[in-house]
């Protein structure tokens, strides 16, 4: 099975995006690359599951606000 290494700069993501990113790995012990692996899951299994995905605004600052799952931001 190939491999996709999904590559995201401060350019892909904008400086708050990027600055979330980080906030979201440092809040959960991961690396920022662990952690846009993990939303990048969520949202192919929500999108799979047929709900339209996107990781709004509002979403990330639901995670940021505290320690809920991924799944309790759909």
């Amino acid at each position: 099975m190939p491999a996709v290494k999904p590559i995201f700069t401060e350019y892909d993501l904008g400086s708050a995006g990027w600055r979330t990113l980080h906030e979201l790995a440092r809040q959960r012990r991961r690396t920022p690359k662990d952690q846009a692996r993990q939303l990048v899951l969520f949202a192919l299994d929500r999108a799979l599951a047929g709900e339209d995905v996107e990781l709004s605004q509002r979403a990330l600052e639901i995670l940021l606000r505290d320690d809920r799952t991924l799944e309790d931001v759909a």
